[in-house]
Order: structure tokens, then C-alpha cells, then sequence
């Protein structure tokens, strides 16, 4: 398993005294991926569940649809690149170009998400609920399983829940990669999501709403905030937002209906 962590020598201060000490420091790591033969795009994260995120970007960008749309996939962990070979995508060629996906979640994707989006999302018909407890439940999980987060502070980790069980987690240095690890362990695991739970460490963004439409999840639980755009977005495609979610307190944005006292 590749390392996640490198150790720095850091000046730390408190106070007015300095100190030299030794301090973890997540690992980031660009992975180039290729789609029969087309350099497609570079994703920088974590290195860690390296073909659930490929599946997952894939399958979120419109690359494939089902398992069998990926004849062979081969992974290169020493120069951090990734081939695929599968069937050929109209999109491919007519909506994507080759580009550099940062983990910051910036401009990079805010200028491209909505081309091929619109034509892969659209209202959900879940009428599936949780109860006040069972979100709460999630939060605590998120909260105290994010060994890697604690000795860094450098990732966002999530999860997928389903009547209380915790199905999939995942973490990444950049939010998108969290949700496309986990779209990919669902698709890779043959798990129809349209009455489970995403629960995630960071703030909910349009590009983030847009994932969790596009895997089909009626209630989202984060433990940060949403954005206008985001809710806007959420509104339209009948999700649940619920933000803030720490320890025994949570906001509840879009949809109420989906969360029971």
C-alpha cells in the first residue's frame, strides 16, 4: 500500500517559544489518467483506492455506464499513471478535453462542470427518510474515523450509510476525489444508491451537489456549508442537503422531508 504520510522537520511555536519538531504531512500525488490511448485528465490526490477513483471519475464524467464498458485496466503506482481501455465515448471526443484537475476545487472544475452534467442528471424520486438519530449517527461516525485527518489535518473523508450501516468510506486531499473514490467502490460494488445516505467532512459546493445527483443519493449529511448555487441545484433535483452536522446539531436546507424527529 503506498505511503500516505511523509514526516517533515517543522519550527512549531507556542507562545513566544519555537521548537523543532517532526510533524506528518499528507502526501499528494498527481495521477494521469488515459482512456483508450487519449490522455484525459490529471487528477492531484491522495494515493490511495486509486481504481475506485478512476472508476468513479469515469463514470462522473460519462466515460462509462456500466462495469463492462472497462475491458482492462492497468496502474503504473511508480510514475502514477493509469490506462484504460473501454468503449468508446461520444463525449469523449465532443464535450472533454485533456486537463489538470486540481484538489483544490477551484476555477479547474468550476469552468467545465456543467457541459457534460446537464446531460447526466435530473430529478430524483427517492422518497426514502432517516431519522434525526440515524443522521446524527453518521456525524459521530465521520468524526471519530478520521485517523488520517487527525495526524495531518490534510484530507476530507466520507462515507456512504444505509439504514444505520456504514457501506463505503473514503478520503482524499481533494473533496471531488472523496466522492468519486466513492461512486466508484458503489459502481465497482454493484450497489444502487437511490435510498442510502453520503456523509462528507467539508463544505457542499455546486460541483459537489452535482456528484451526488449523479450517483443517484437522495440525502446528503455535511459537516460544513453549502453554497447558494448548491442548494439552488439541490432544490431542482429534489436532494436533501443537511450541512453543519456536528456532534448533536445539524441544518437541514432542502427537502426536510427526508429527516424524521
Amino acid at each position: 500500500m503506498p505511503k500516505e504520510t511523509v514526516t517533515h522537520s517543522i519550527l512549531k511555536a507556542k507562545g513566544p517559544l519555537l521548537e523543532w519538531v517532526e510533524d506528518e504531512v499528507v502526501r499528494e500525488v498527481p495521477l494521469t489518467i488515459h482512456y483508450n490511448g487519449e490522455e484525459i485528465a490529471t487528477l492531484l490526490c491522495s494515493p490511495s483506492q486509486t481504481e475506485e477513483l478512476v472508476y468513479g471519475f469515469l463514470l462522473n464524467e460519462g466515460f462509462i455506464r456500466i462495469p463492462e464498458d472497462v475491458y482492462k485496466i492497468r496502474y503504473d503506482p511508480s510514475d502514477h499513471l493509469v490506462w484504460v481501455e473501454g468503449t468508446p465515448c461520444v463525449l469523449q471526443k465532443e464535450l472533454m478535453s485533456k486537463r489538470f484537475v486540481s484538489a483544490c476545487c477551484g476555477k479547474s472544475r468550476a469552468s467545465f462542470c456543467f457541459a457534460n452534467d446537464v446531460l447526466m442528471v435530473k430529478p430524483l424520486n427517492s422518497t426514502h427518510s432517516i431519522s434525526l438519530q440515524e443522521a446524527y449517527d453518521y456525524v459521530q461516525f465521520l468524526q471519530s474515523n478520521s485517523l488520517l485527518f487527525e495526524a495531518t489535518g490534510g484530507v476530507h473523508s466520507g462515507g456512504v450509510g444505509y439504514q444505520g450501516q456504514i457501506l463505503l468510506t473514503s478520503y482524499d486531499i481533494g473533496r471531488h476525489n472523496v466522492f468519486d473514490k466513492l461512486s466508484g467502490g458503489a459502481f465497482r460494488a454493484g450497489l444502487n444508491l437511490e435510498d442510502h445516505v453520503i456523509f462528507f467532512s467539508g463544505r457542499v459546493s455546486s460541483e459537489i451537489l452535482l456528484k451526488v445527483a449523479k450517483m443517484k443519493v437522495p440525502i446528503l449529511i455535511a459537516r460544513s456549508a453549502p453554497t447558494d448555487m448548491a442548494l439552488s441545484q439541490a432544490s431542482a433535483l429534489n436532494i436533501t442537503v443537511v450541512g453543519f452536522a456536528r456532534e448533536q446539531r445539524l441544518n437541514i436546507y432542502t427537502c426536510p422531508d427526508r429527516i424524521n424527529p
